[in-house]
Protein backbone atom coordinates (compact mmCIF):
# COMPACT_ATOMS: atom_id res chain seq x y z
CA UNK A 1 0.00 0.00 0.00
CA UNK A 2 0.89 3.55 -1.00
CA UNK A 3 3.09 4.92 2.33
CA UNK A 4 1.02 8.19 1.72
CA UNK A 5 -2.17 6.58 2.22
CA UNK A 6 -1.05 5.00 4.94
CA UNK A 7 -0.37 7.98 7.11
CA UNK A 8 -3.45 9.56 5.54
CA UNK A 9 -5.88 6.79 6.97
CA UNK A 10 -3.67 7.21 10.40
CA UNK A 11 -4.25 10.95 10.50
CA UNK A 12 -7.99 10.29 9.67
CA UNK A 13 -7.79 7.88 12.57
CA UNK A 14 -6.42 10.05 15.11
CA UNK A 15 -9.18 13.11 13.88
CA UNK A 16 -12.27 10.71 14.01
CA UNK A 17 -11.78 8.71 17.04
CA UNK A 18 -11.79 9.49 21.29
CA UNK A 19 -9.05 9.49 22.95
CA UNK A 20 -9.42 6.12 24.49
CA UNK A 21 -9.13 4.98 21.29
CA UNK A 22 -5.41 5.90 20.83
CA UNK A 23 -4.94 4.80 24.15
CA UNK A 24 -5.99 1.14 23.44
CA UNK A 25 -4.85 1.00 19.61
CA UNK A 26 -1.96 3.42 19.32
CA UNK A 27 0.29 2.34 22.45
CA UNK A 28 2.71 5.43 24.24
CA UNK A 29 0.38 7.89 22.49
CA UNK A 30 -0.12 9.93 25.52
CA UNK A 31 3.60 9.00 26.66
CA UNK A 32 5.23 10.13 23.49
CA UNK A 33 3.30 12.75 21.66
CA UNK A 34 4.47 13.87 17.89
CA UNK A 35 6.25 16.95 17.90
CA UNK A 36 6.44 19.90 15.32
CA UNK A 37 10.22 20.93 15.13
CA UNK A 38 10.42 23.82 12.44
CA UNK A 39 13.42 24.94 10.74
CA UNK A 40 13.36 28.32 8.71
CA UNK A 41 15.82 29.96 6.48
CA UNK A 42 14.80 32.58 4.30
CA UNK A 43 14.60 36.73 4.64
CA UNK A 44 12.89 38.86 6.95
CA UNK A 45 9.05 39.35 6.10
CA UNK A 46 7.65 40.81 9.06
CA UNK A 47 7.50 44.88 9.43
CA UNK A 48 10.80 47.15 9.22
CA UNK A 49 11.23 49.86 11.41
CA UNK A 50 10.59 53.72 9.26
CA UNK A 51 13.93 54.14 8.03
CA UNK A 52 13.38 50.69 6.40
CA UNK A 53 16.23 48.78 8.27
CA UNK A 54 17.56 48.00 11.89
CA UNK A 55 19.62 50.20 13.55
CA UNK A 56 22.88 49.04 15.53
CA UNK A 57 24.39 52.36 17.30
CA UNK A 58 27.79 51.30 18.22
CA UNK A 59 28.91 51.37 21.83
CA UNK A 60 24.61 50.60 23.02
CA UNK A 61 24.36 47.57 20.39
CA UNK A 62 22.50 45.45 23.25
CA UNK A 63 19.22 47.86 22.41
CA UNK A 64 19.33 47.69 18.68
CA UNK A 65 19.53 43.83 18.92
CA UNK A 66 16.49 44.20 21.34
CA UNK A 67 14.63 45.46 18.83
CA UNK A 68 15.24 43.26 16.30
CA UNK A 69 14.98 40.31 18.23
CA UNK A 70 11.19 41.76 19.06
CA UNK A 71 10.68 42.17 15.28
CA UNK A 72 11.82 38.20 14.84
CA UNK A 73 9.75 37.10 17.42
CA UNK A 74 6.37 38.46 15.70
CA UNK A 75 6.89 37.18 12.65
CA UNK A 76 8.03 33.58 13.40
CA UNK A 77 5.22 33.28 15.83
CA UNK A 78 3.09 34.65 13.16
CA UNK A 79 4.48 31.99 11.11
CA UNK A 80 4.41 28.96 13.60
CA UNK A 81 1.79 29.39 15.51
CA UNK A 82 2.63 25.95 17.12
CA UNK A 83 6.04 24.56 17.21
CA UNK A 84 8.11 22.62 20.04
CA UNK A 85 11.93 22.97 21.49
CA UNK A 86 14.33 22.45 19.06
CA UNK A 87 12.91 24.48 16.49
CA UNK A 88 15.44 27.18 14.51
CA UNK A 89 15.95 29.96 12.27
CA UNK A 90 18.27 31.66 10.31
CA UNK A 91 16.45 34.87 8.84
CA UNK A 92 17.95 37.52 6.56
CA UNK A 93 17.27 41.53 7.53
CA UNK A 94 19.08 44.92 7.01
CA UNK A 95 20.72 46.40 9.42
CA UNK A 96 22.54 49.94 9.70
CA UNK A 97 25.65 50.52 11.66
CA UNK A 98 25.35 53.89 13.34
CA UNK A 99 27.95 55.95 14.65
CA UNK A 100 26.92 57.54 17.76
CA UNK A 101 26.95 61.49 18.30
CA UNK A 102 30.45 62.46 19.04
CA UNK A 103 29.83 65.39 21.41
CA UNK A 104 31.94 66.53 24.12
CA UNK A 105 31.33 68.53 26.46
CA UNK A 106 30.46 72.25 25.57
CA UNK A 107 30.23 75.43 28.12
CA UNK A 108 26.83 77.48 27.35
CA UNK A 109 27.05 81.15 28.30
CA UNK A 110 23.32 81.60 28.48
CA UNK A 111 20.82 78.38 28.41
CA UNK A 112 16.79 78.57 27.89
CA UNK A 113 14.38 76.54 27.63
CA UNK A 114 11.70 77.13 24.68
CA UNK A 115 8.25 77.74 25.78
CA UNK A 116 4.29 77.08 24.19
CA UNK A 117 4.80 80.77 22.63
CA UNK A 118 8.31 79.64 20.88
CA UNK A 119 6.79 76.00 19.53
CA UNK A 120 3.73 78.22 18.07
CA UNK A 121 6.03 80.83 16.35
CA UNK A 122 8.07 78.12 14.59
CA UNK A 123 4.32 76.86 12.93
CA UNK A 124 1.49 74.56 13.96
CA UNK A 125 0.69 72.85 11.41
CA UNK A 126 1.78 69.02 10.40
CA UNK A 127 5.36 67.88 11.12
CA UNK A 128 5.77 72.11 13.09
CA UNK A 129 6.88 71.94 16.49
CA UNK A 130 3.86 74.31 17.36
CA UNK A 131 1.35 71.33 16.83
CA UNK A 132 2.07 69.25 19.58
CA UNK A 133 4.82 71.67 21.49
CA UNK A 134 7.33 70.06 20.80
CA UNK A 135 9.85 68.14 18.04
CA UNK A 136 9.03 64.83 16.74
CA UNK A 137 11.16 62.14 15.99
CA UNK A 138 10.54 63.20 12.41
CA UNK A 139 11.13 66.75 13.27
CA UNK A 140 15.17 68.26 13.03
CA UNK A 141 15.59 71.10 15.74
CA UNK A 142 17.87 72.26 13.63
CA UNK A 143 15.63 73.64 11.14
CA UNK A 144 13.89 75.80 13.59
CA UNK A 145 16.79 76.34 16.61
CA UNK A 146 19.66 78.01 14.46
CA UNK A 147 16.62 81.03 13.26
CA UNK A 148 15.31 81.07 16.61
CA UNK A 149 19.06 81.83 18.53
CA UNK A 150 19.39 84.19 15.96
CA UNK A 151 16.22 86.48 16.64
CA UNK A 152 16.24 85.74 20.45
CA UNK A 153 20.30 86.50 20.94
CA UNK A 154 20.21 89.09 18.25
CA UNK A 155 22.60 91.57 20.21
CA UNK A 156 25.14 88.65 21.05
CA UNK A 157 28.94 89.08 20.05
CA UNK A 158 30.32 86.40 17.71
CA UNK A 159 31.30 83.14 19.54
CA UNK A 160 28.45 83.64 22.17
CA UNK A 161 27.14 79.53 23.28
CA UNK A 162 23.59 79.41 23.70
CA UNK A 163 21.96 76.09 25.48
CA UNK A 164 18.30 75.77 24.44
CA UNK A 165 16.59 72.89 25.95
CA UNK A 166 13.45 71.56 24.29
CA UNK A 167 10.92 68.39 24.49
CA UNK A 168 11.08 65.45 22.04
CA UNK A 169 9.09 62.93 21.61
CA UNK A 170 9.44 59.91 20.20
CA UNK A 171 8.59 55.92 20.95
CA UNK A 172 5.16 57.69 22.66
CA UNK A 173 7.39 59.31 25.13
CA UNK A 174 8.26 62.44 25.31
CA UNK A 175 11.68 63.28 27.04
CA UNK A 176 14.03 66.67 27.75
CA UNK A 177 16.35 67.58 25.41
CA UNK A 178 19.41 70.33 24.74
CA UNK A 179 21.25 71.37 21.88
CA UNK A 180 24.12 74.00 22.09
CA UNK A 181 24.61 76.78 19.17
CA UNK A 182 27.29 79.15 18.56
CA UNK A 183 26.73 82.69 16.89
CA UNK A 184 29.37 82.95 13.75
CA UNK A 185 29.66 85.31 10.85
CA UNK A 186 26.52 84.59 9.26
CA UNK A 187 24.27 83.55 12.28
CA UNK A 188 23.99 80.82 14.52
CA UNK A 189 25.47 77.25 14.36
CA UNK A 190 25.03 73.53 16.51
CA UNK A 191 28.39 73.57 18.81
CA UNK A 192 29.05 70.03 19.95
CA UNK A 193 32.36 70.44 21.15
CA UNK A 194 33.67 68.06 18.64
CA UNK A 195 37.70 68.43 17.33
CA UNK A 196 38.40 67.44 13.90
CA UNK A 197 41.34 65.95 13.07
CA UNK A 198 42.29 68.65 10.75
CA UNK A 199 41.88 71.79 9.49
CA UNK A 200 41.46 73.81 6.45
CA UNK A 201 40.81 77.00 5.16
CA UNK A 202 39.81 77.63 1.18
CA UNK A 203 42.12 80.31 -0.42
CA UNK A 204 40.89 82.30 -3.55
CA UNK A 205 43.33 80.00 -5.30
CA UNK A 206 41.61 76.78 -4.60
CA UNK A 207 38.53 78.44 -5.88
CA UNK A 208 40.33 79.20 -9.20
CA UNK A 209 40.84 75.66 -9.77
CA UNK A 210 37.41 74.04 -8.96
CA UNK A 211 35.60 74.08 -11.95
CA UNK A 212 31.85 75.32 -10.52
CA UNK A 213 33.63 77.67 -8.15
CA UNK A 214 34.13 81.67 -8.45
CA UNK A 215 37.37 83.20 -7.12
CA UNK A 216 35.26 85.69 -4.72
CA UNK A 217 32.19 84.22 -4.53
CA UNK A 218 33.54 80.73 -3.65
CA UNK A 219 31.05 77.86 -4.50
CA UNK A 220 28.18 79.00 -6.36
CA UNK A 221 25.85 76.11 -7.05
CA UNK A 222 23.13 74.52 -5.25
CA UNK A 223 24.15 72.67 -1.56
CA UNK A 224 24.32 69.26 -3.05
CA UNK A 225 26.82 70.47 -5.77
CA UNK A 226 28.64 72.08 -3.00
CA UNK A 227 29.04 68.85 -1.07
CA UNK A 228 30.09 66.72 -4.48
CA UNK A 229 33.09 70.19 -5.22
CA UNK A 230 34.16 69.59 -1.82
CA UNK A 231 34.15 65.73 -1.34
CA UNK A 232 36.30 65.75 -4.80
CA UNK A 233 38.76 68.47 -3.43
CA UNK A 234 39.33 66.38 -0.26
CA UNK A 235 39.68 63.27 -2.39
CA UNK A 236 42.73 64.84 -4.16
CA UNK A 237 44.30 66.68 -1.07
CA UNK A 238 44.43 64.11 1.41
CA UNK A 239 45.29 60.55 1.49
CA UNK A 240 42.45 59.36 4.39
CA UNK A 241 41.81 56.75 6.69
CA UNK A 242 38.52 55.19 7.22
CA UNK A 243 37.14 57.92 9.68
CA UNK A 244 39.25 60.68 9.43
CA UNK A 245 37.55 64.39 10.06
CA UNK A 246 38.35 68.18 8.55
CA UNK A 247 37.02 71.14 9.63
CA UNK A 248 36.28 73.05 7.00
CA UNK A 249 36.12 76.90 6.05
CA UNK A 250 34.49 77.70 2.85
CA UNK A 251 32.61 80.38 0.55
CA UNK A 252 28.94 79.60 -0.54
CA UNK A 253 27.63 82.79 -2.85
CA UNK A 254 29.43 85.27 -0.65
CA UNK A 255 28.86 83.77 3.00
CA UNK A 256 30.94 81.93 4.94
CA UNK A 257 30.16 78.45 5.74
CA UNK A 258 31.88 76.25 8.73
CA UNK A 259 31.58 72.77 8.37
CA UNK A 260 33.13 68.96 8.85
CA UNK A 261 34.14 66.44 6.59
CA UNK A 262 34.24 63.18 6.69
CA UNK A 263 36.19 60.38 5.06
CA UNK A 264 34.04 56.90 5.11
CA UNK A 265 36.21 55.02 3.58
CA UNK A 266 35.33 55.59 -0.08
CA UNK A 267 34.42 59.14 -0.61
CA UNK A 268 34.25 62.53 1.91
CA UNK A 269 30.50 63.79 2.92
CA UNK A 270 29.12 66.06 4.95
CA UNK A 271 29.14 65.22 8.89
CA UNK A 272 27.72 66.32 11.62
CA UNK A 273 28.92 64.95 14.82
CA UNK A 274 25.78 65.71 17.02
CA UNK A 275 23.87 63.35 15.03
CA UNK A 276 23.90 59.72 14.67
CA UNK A 277 25.11 59.11 11.29
CA UNK A 278 24.87 55.21 9.52
CA UNK A 279 28.29 54.14 8.70
CA UNK A 280 27.01 51.60 6.74
CA UNK A 281 23.54 49.17 5.80
CA UNK A 282 24.13 45.63 5.22
CA UNK A 283 22.78 42.30 5.01
CA UNK A 284 23.25 40.36 8.45
CA UNK A 285 21.62 36.90 9.52
CA UNK A 286 19.79 36.47 12.84
CA UNK A 287 20.15 33.07 14.68
CA UNK A 288 16.83 32.17 16.58
CA UNK A 289 16.01 29.12 18.80
CA UNK A 290 13.08 28.07 20.58
CA UNK A 291 13.48 26.99 24.16
CA UNK A 292 10.19 25.52 24.35
CA UNK A 293 8.25 28.31 25.66
CA UNK A 294 9.71 31.41 23.49
CA UNK A 295 11.79 32.09 20.59
CA UNK A 296 15.54 34.07 21.33
CA UNK A 297 17.77 35.91 19.71
CA UNK A 298 21.00 33.56 19.73
CA UNK A 299 23.39 35.16 17.68
CA UNK A 300 23.81 37.76 14.52
CA UNK A 301 26.35 37.08 11.89
CA UNK A 302 26.97 38.27 8.67
CA UNK A 303 27.91 35.48 6.58
CA UNK A 304 27.21 31.48 6.57
CA UNK A 305 30.29 29.44 5.45
CA UNK A 306 28.93 26.25 4.04
CA UNK A 307 32.03 23.19 4.24
CA UNK A 308 30.93 19.36 2.99
CA UNK A 309 33.41 16.95 4.31
CA UNK A 310 35.12 14.76 2.01
CA UNK A 311 36.89 11.33 2.11
CA UNK A 312 39.88 13.32 3.80
CA UNK A 313 37.75 14.69 6.38
CA UNK A 314 36.22 10.94 6.93
CA UNK A 315 39.60 9.41 6.74
CA UNK A 316 40.97 12.20 9.64
CA UNK A 317 38.37 11.10 11.88
CA UNK A 318 39.13 7.31 11.50
CA UNK A 319 42.68 8.10 12.36
CA UNK A 320 42.26 9.69 15.64
CA UNK A 321 39.57 7.30 16.61
CA UNK A 322 42.47 4.69 15.78
CA UNK A 323 44.80 6.60 17.60
CA UNK A 324 42.82 7.17 20.66
CA UNK A 325 40.13 5.30 20.99
CA UNK A 326 41.00 1.97 19.46
CA UNK A 327 38.12 -0.07 20.94
CA UNK A 328 35.98 1.49 18.56
CA UNK A 329 37.44 0.90 15.78
CA UNK A 330 35.66 -1.38 13.29
CA UNK A 331 36.41 -5.38 13.55
CA UNK A 332 35.43 -6.36 10.20
CA UNK A 333 37.78 -3.58 7.78
CA UNK A 334 40.35 -0.40 8.46
CA UNK A 335 37.86 2.04 7.10
CA UNK A 336 35.45 2.41 9.77
CA UNK A 337 34.68 3.26 13.51
CA UNK A 338 32.02 3.37 15.41
CA UNK A 339 32.79 6.07 18.30
CA UNK A 340 31.92 9.10 15.52
CA UNK A 341 30.60 6.55 12.76
CA UNK A 342 33.10 7.78 10.30
CA UNK A 343 33.23 5.25 7.19
CA UNK A 344 35.96 5.92 4.39
CA UNK A 345 34.91 4.04 1.93
CA UNK A 346 30.92 4.90 1.58
CA UNK A 347 32.28 8.60 2.86
CA UNK A 348 29.83 9.27 5.90
CA UNK A 349 28.64 8.75 9.16
CA UNK A 350 27.23 5.56 10.31
CA UNK A 351 24.50 5.88 12.68
CA UNK A 352 23.15 2.18 12.56
CA UNK A 353 21.13 1.61 15.69
CA UNK A 354 21.90 -1.57 15.90
CA UNK A 355 25.17 -2.09 14.26
CA UNK A 356 26.51 0.08 17.58
CA UNK A 357 24.44 -1.88 20.25
CA UNK A 358 25.51 -5.38 18.94
CA UNK A 359 28.84 -4.73 17.84
CA UNK A 360 30.28 -1.86 19.56
CA UNK A 361 28.72 -1.41 22.40
CA UNK A 362 31.99 -1.28 24.67
CA UNK A 363 31.90 -1.94 28.05
CA UNK A 364 28.11 -1.80 27.62
CA UNK A 365 27.71 2.23 27.21
CA UNK A 366 24.44 1.67 25.15
CA UNK A 367 22.72 -1.18 27.76
CA UNK A 368 19.08 -0.19 27.95
CA UNK A 369 19.11 3.31 25.85
CA UNK A 370 16.47 4.11 23.08
CA UNK A 371 17.10 4.92 20.29
CA UNK A 372 16.82 8.64 20.79
CA UNK A 373 19.38 8.19 23.58
CA UNK A 374 22.10 6.45 21.55
CA UNK A 375 20.96 9.48 18.49
CA UNK A 376 21.55 12.01 21.01
CA UNK A 377 25.27 10.25 21.78
CA UNK A 378 26.15 10.12 18.44
CA UNK A 379 25.59 14.04 17.61
CA UNK A 380 26.90 14.96 20.57
CA UNK A 381 30.14 13.20 20.07
CA UNK A 382 30.42 15.25 16.08
CA UNK A 383 29.01 18.14 17.59
CA UNK A 384 31.34 18.69 20.63
CA UNK A 385 34.27 16.64 19.54
CA UNK A 386 34.94 15.36 16.02
CA UNK A 387 34.02 19.06 14.27
CA UNK A 388 34.90 21.92 16.44
CA UNK A 389 37.79 19.58 17.63
CA UNK A 390 39.33 17.65 14.76
CA UNK A 391 37.94 19.09 11.26
CA UNK A 392 37.25 22.48 12.13
CA UNK A 393 40.85 24.21 12.91
CA UNK A 394 42.29 22.49 9.57
CA UNK A 395 39.30 23.36 7.32
CA UNK A 396 39.06 27.04 7.82
CA UNK A 397 42.33 29.08 6.92
CA UNK A 398 41.00 32.68 8.32
CA UNK A 399 38.58 32.16 11.07
CA UNK A 400 36.32 34.67 11.14
CA UNK A 401 34.45 35.28 14.89
CA UNK A 402 31.34 37.03 12.54
CA UNK A 403 30.87 33.77 10.00
CA UNK A 404 28.48 30.81 11.03
CA UNK A 405 30.78 27.84 9.92
CA UNK A 406 28.26 25.33 8.18
CA UNK A 407 29.35 21.31 8.37
CA UNK A 408 27.83 19.34 5.98
CA UNK A 409 27.90 15.96 6.62
CA UNK A 410 26.39 12.28 5.22
CA UNK A 411 24.39 9.77 7.41
CA UNK A 412 23.56 6.27 7.47
CA UNK A 413 20.70 4.96 9.28
CA UNK A 414 19.61 6.44 12.89
CA UNK A 415 17.68 9.54 12.06
CA UNK A 416 17.70 8.77 8.23
CA UNK A 417 20.20 8.39 5.58
CA UNK A 418 21.08 12.05 3.45
CA UNK A 419 22.99 14.99 4.24
CA UNK A 420 23.07 16.70 7.60
CA UNK A 421 23.82 20.02 8.94
CA UNK A 422 25.08 21.31 12.10
CA UNK A 423 26.65 25.01 12.85
CA UNK A 424 29.77 26.42 14.66
CA UNK A 425 30.83 29.40 15.98
CA UNK A 426 34.51 31.09 15.66
CA UNK A 427 35.68 32.68 18.90
CA UNK A 428 38.99 34.61 18.54
CA UNK A 429 39.26 35.09 22.33
CA UNK A 430 39.15 31.29 22.58
CA UNK A 431 40.63 30.45 19.81
CA UNK A 432 38.09 27.64 19.50
CA UNK A 433 34.85 26.87 17.43
CA UNK A 434 31.42 26.47 19.22
CA UNK A 435 28.43 24.22 18.26
CA UNK A 436 25.10 26.32 18.06
CA UNK A 437 23.42 23.39 20.05
CA UNK A 438 20.91 23.61 17.30
CA UNK A 439 19.77 20.01 16.32
CA UNK A 440 20.84 18.93 12.75
CA UNK A 441 19.22 19.74 10.36
CA UNK A 442 18.55 17.64 7.15
CA UNK A 443 19.44 19.04 3.95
Amino acid sequence: MNKKLIYGLCAASFLMTACDYNEDNFPGFDQEPLTDVVYYEGKFTGKYPTEGYFSLVQGDEESGKATIEKALIEMLEDTYPYCDKGSSAKIKVKVADVMPPQNTDVVADEEYELTTADYDAMGTGDKQPGKHDNFAYNIDPNEYLPNFCTTKYVDKQVGFICKIIYKYYSNRETTTQAKFYKKGANGFVEETGFKADKSYIFTSEDYADIAGADENKGFVGSDEEVEALISQFLQKKYVASDGMTVALNYKHTGNTIDAIYRYNGEMWEAYNPAKEMVASITERITVMKFDGKEWKLSNLISDIKELSLTNAEYTKLVEWVKENKPEFMSTQNTTSEYYFGADTKNNNINNKYSTWTQYYNVDGYLNDLKDEEIQAIMDERLAKEAFPLILLPDMVNNPDPDISYTVIYKIYGGRGNGNYAMSFYYSKEDNAYTWDEMAPVMQ
